[in-house]
């Protein structure tokens, strides 16, 4: 499973402006506050790019809860209210009768039927729990609604790390022109462009690097 075209252009257009929002590109932020911006913005901008989800829903909600609810407002803008409404939707899973069976003897065919029965209930709701702490919002999920919105989440994470790998070497690879240009007014100018304004043309870069990743 691998993110979406849309998904990735929504992503970091979404990113973009919370770092703008956040102060970012200011100096004279320390490196503690740029590591929340970048946290903060990563988030956000995965939970949009991804719509409606039981796992958005609630890494939203659980956001509302840390960070300023004027802040996320405003770079949530019109979904703020859309992202904090619980979301009740659910897809279960289909579940083929012999292929559990079979891992059944396969794991538990040497143990005596009860002890087997118990060892594996104990082993699926200690797995459970501990989805239910990494997944946002995992607490209010059943088994099937929490193995699904796992897979989501987890292919999302992978996305917002590749993403953000690419954007950072497009930040790197557009400084180190704009360097090699000097240090002339007309230089000057080039490295605002480049570093501060075109976002447009940065997006176009990441996702030319994240396709042909």
């Amino acid at each position: 499973m691998r993110a979406s075209s849309r998904f990735k252009s929504v992503f970091l257009e979404q990113m973009l402006m919370g770092f703008q929002l956040s102060g970012f590109p200011c100096r004279t932020m320390s490196l503690p506050a740029r590591m929340h911006a970048i946290k903060l913005s990563a988030d956000v901008a995965m939970a949009v790019a991804r719509g409606s989800r039981r796992w958005t829903h609630g890494l939203i909600a659980h956001l509302s809860k840390k960070e300023d609810k004027s802040f996320l407002k405003c770079i949530l803008g019109k979904q703020y209210e859309r992202l904090t409404m619980p979301c009740y939707s659910s897809w279960k899973i289909q579940r083929c009768k012999t292929i559990l069976r079979r891992s059944f003897r396969e794991r538990f065919g040497k143990q005596k039927p009860a002890q087997a029965c118990t060892l594996a209930r104990s082993l699926v709701k200690t797995r459970a729990q501990v989805l239910k702490r990494l997944v946002p919002g995992g607490k209010a999920m059943d088994g099937y609604s929490l193995l699904d919105e796992t897979m989501d989440y987890v292919v999302c994470l992978q996305a917002q790390v590749d993403l953000m790998r690419h954007l950072l070497g497009a930040f790197e690879a557009s400084k180190l022109r704009a360097q090699t240009k000097g240090t002339s007014s007309q230089g000057r100018k080039s490295i605002k462009d480049e570093t501060d304004g075109n976002k447009k043309d940065l997006i176009e870069l990441c996702m030319h690097l994240s396709d042909n990743a």
